[in-house]
């Protein structure tokens, strides 16, 4: 169903701060466009956490042959002097030269200098090693950031540089420790951050200063939860809702079997205040994909596969675009995220009202892979929803694929997962939501970084991917699945819903993200000082969940927002419960102080940046329809004074964003679902308009239509 958005008033017209979603649909990092994602590279790469210390033991020589930790890294790169050491992603190359060492990748777009100078003016320290590692290094300085430190750690600042290409970004980032500073220096182009992105954030995360010990909570058993805990937790709750402008919170612990605490914050729905409670609905997003794969799970069980089936073995059409790969892509390969598939979320959202889901199956045939298999982690909504298809089509003993492919996958998750773990308000069913009634109202992040009630309409493109992250749940629901994962397969009732063994293969990593966390089958394997953790955050365009529990500890603990992209908010929750139960010092804290000082100052410098008026004479050309192969129609309309963008599913305001120099760098979309997005109105070899959305390797070029 297509959704046409009212018209914005000038006072909103706003340019997005920042969403980086872990997990989610959408990855809108528009902080002055790309150069947003550097201002918080070594952050936003390493999960917003601190960098974590490690005990690896000193060598005499510098050392690149230790065993890989996980598969994506080749090797740990220990320093000749023993200061620090570094994860090398797969395929990446380690050159020592004099006074540092240089990291990377394949095609070198990607280069990470490591260094250690014994001085603790850090601001002058980082400007000297560019000077060693290019002399001819001489971008313009555009800010420096004092950033959280790790435990152990005296300062840390991050310098930002202006290049004056677009298609290249320069960071220095340096610790100080016992009046040492450490420096990473980043220089990255464009396409090599869309391919390597996750190996770029491994190196970020993973290196270490070696003469900070971790803590080690690997045999240490967490508190139990009682009231010496919640007040603590609901005041990080209340206070953070509040700062980061929340509006509805579910929060549920599991622990030792039992669910111990579950309630709701804020208000389900602005209009009539109905308060969140924890039976209140709300949708899952990717947190869904650990449901596709634990059917999976069954359906091994059952005899019905293998994990290691070629996909044609089950649905002879499906396809990718290298037809010797299509012969040999498994059902595992299609949930491990390794395959090196990107992310390729606009081309169903833009074609939304005329996919079905054997168009997203289809979809894959004409996917580039962006690395090898197994090499680096590319996160695909696309795989994931082609993998539940299949198990469902399996299920139904639809062999040819004929059959209607979410029914198929709907109707064999309700039978094999939800009734049988008792999820009785778990759904994909829209329909089934609204009848209901108690579900919570979807706000969107408005580019100003305050939320905003959405229409649900706006969601229902996401029953498109329902095995990816089609799914509404709540926190009671959520918590019996939660023992379900805790109880080895067993469900709270006692029936037994999936083998162990097949419920652990699942938890298995399969491809390195960052530092101590891979991807496993539909769910992030980590942990947390040493205590192992599985998890999974998801996002749609209105709502945000993280799903996170500790099997060694028997604990985990559920968030669900109405609020889209509140991944600091619910993994801040889930990190404070963990501070608490494990008698930690506070460190979220802090990360969320520095993100809301820093959101503070981006939405003064963006306000500045984004026009007021539409140059009707510069728009004129491309006042038009246009289309393109992948993405398909749009139309640009001029209605006193106000540009709109219509792409069929929706419709959205464009303003005119320009950088720090006045320069016109494009139309900003302002509204939902997608806004943030930047269209570029060009000229053709031909001098014909063009209309350009994405850069270096995902771009998108619209022409006009015949």
């Amino acid at each position: 169903m297509a959704t046409k958005n009212a018209k914005n008033t000038k006072n909103m017209k706003m340019f997005v701060v920042g969403v980086v979603e872990r997990g989610g649909f959408m990855r809108l990092v528009r902080m002055r466009g790309w150069r947003g994602l550097l201002a918080g590279l070594v952050l936003v790469l390493a999960g917003c956490q601190p960098v974590q210390p490690s005990t690896v033991t000193v060598t005499p020589a510098a050392d690149v042959s230790a065993a890989a930790p996980m598969a994506g890294v080749a090797s740990i790169y220990t320093e000749a002097q023993g200061r620090f050491s570094a994860p090398v992603p797969t395929n990446w190359t380690v050159t020592e030269k004099d006074g540092y060492v240089l990291l990377a990748d394949p095609e070198a777009s990607l280069k990470v200098y490591l260094a250690v100078v014994a001085s603790a003016a850090i601001s002058e320290t980082i400007a000297a090693t560019w000077q060693r590692v290019d002399p001819g290094f001489a971008p313009v300085l555009r800010e420096t950031l004092d950033v959280p430190s790790a435990a152990g750690v005296e300062k840390s600042l991050i310098v930002n540089y202006d290049t004056g290409d677009d298609n290249r970004l320069v960071q220095g980032f340096g610790q100080v420790k016992d009046g040492v500073t450490y420096v990473n220096l980043y220089d990255v182009q464009m396409a090599g951050l869309q391919k390597r992105q996750a190996q770029l954030g491994i190196v970020s995360s993973g290196f270490k200063i070696l003469a900070i010990e971790e803590t080690d909570l690997s045999q240490t058993q967490p508190l139990t939860v009682t009231e010496a805990i919640v007040p603590p937790l609901e005041a990080f709750i209340t206070a953070n809702m509040a700062s980061l402008q929340v509006p509805g919170a579910a929060v549920g612990i599991v622990q030792d079997g039992e669910l111990v605490y579950a309630k709701g914050f804020g208000v389900a729905n602005p209009e009539t205040g109905a308060p969140v409670t924890p039976d209140t609905q709300m949708m899952i997003g990717s947190t869904s994909k650990s449901l596709t794969t634990l059917l999976m799970g069954i359906l091994v069980d059952e005899g019905l596969m293998s994990w290691d089936t070629p996909v044609v073995d089950l649905y002879p059409s499906f396809a990718v675009k290298d037809a010797a790969l299509t012969q040999v892509i498994t059902m595992r390969n299609l949930v491990c995220a390794c395959t090196g598939v990107p992310r390729k979320d606009l081309e169903w959202i833009f074609n939304a009202d005329s996919m079905q889901a054997k168009d997203i199956v289809a979809s894959l045939a004409d996917f580039e892979f962006f690395t090898d298999f197994g090499e680096a982690f590319q996160y695909s909504n696309q795989m994931v929803a082609t993998a539940g298809y299949v198990a469902g089509a399996l299920a139904a003993g639809d062999r040819d694929g004929s059959g209607d492919l979410a029914t198929e996958y709907t109707k064999a998750l309700q039978a094999r997962v939800l009734d049988p773990i008792g999820m009785r308000d778990t759904t994909l069913s829209f329909d089934a939501v609204e009848q209901r009634g108690d579900y919570a109202t979807p706000h969107t992040l408005m580019l100003d970084n305050t939320y905003a009630p959405m229409s649900l309409d706006l969601e229902r493109p996401l029953s498109l991917l329902g095995p990816a992250g089609g799914t509404w749940s709540t926190v009671n629901d959520m918590a019996r699945y939660m023992l379900t994962q805790l109880g080895e397969g067993v469900a709270p009732d006692g029936t037994r819903v999936v083998s162990a063994q097949n419920l652990d293969v699942t938890r298995e990593p399969q491809i390195a993200i960052a530092d101590k966390t891979s991807y496993g089958l539909g769910w992030m394997v980590t942990d947390y000082k040493g205590q192992p953790v599985i998890t999974h955050a998801g996002n749609t365009m209105g709502y945000t969940s993280e799903f996170t529990f500790l099997p060694d500890a028997n604990l985990g603990v559920i968030v669900l927002t109405n609020a889209r992209a509140s991944n600091l908010f619910n993994g801040g929750v889930s990190s404070r419960l963990l501070e608490l139960v494990f008698a930690q010092e506070p460190e979220i804290q802090k990360n969320i102080d520095f993100y809301l000082e820093l959101v503070d100052q981006r939405v003064a410098e963006f306000k500045q940046q984004l026009g007021d008026e539409i140059d009707a004479e510069a728009v004129a050309p491309y006042v038009d329809a246009f289309t393109n192969d992948v993405l398909g129609a749009i139309t640009l309309s001029l209605t006193d004074g106000v540009l709109t963008i219509d792409v069929g599913e929706y419709t959205s305001e464009l303003w005119p964003y320009r950088d720090k120099d006045g320069k016109l760098q494009g139309y900003i979309q302002t509204d939902p679902p997608a806004q943030g997005l930047i269209f570029k109105f060009e000229k053709d070899a031909d001098g014909q308009p063009i209309v350009v959305l994405g850069e270096a390797e995902e771009t998108y070029t619209f022409r006009l239509e015949p």
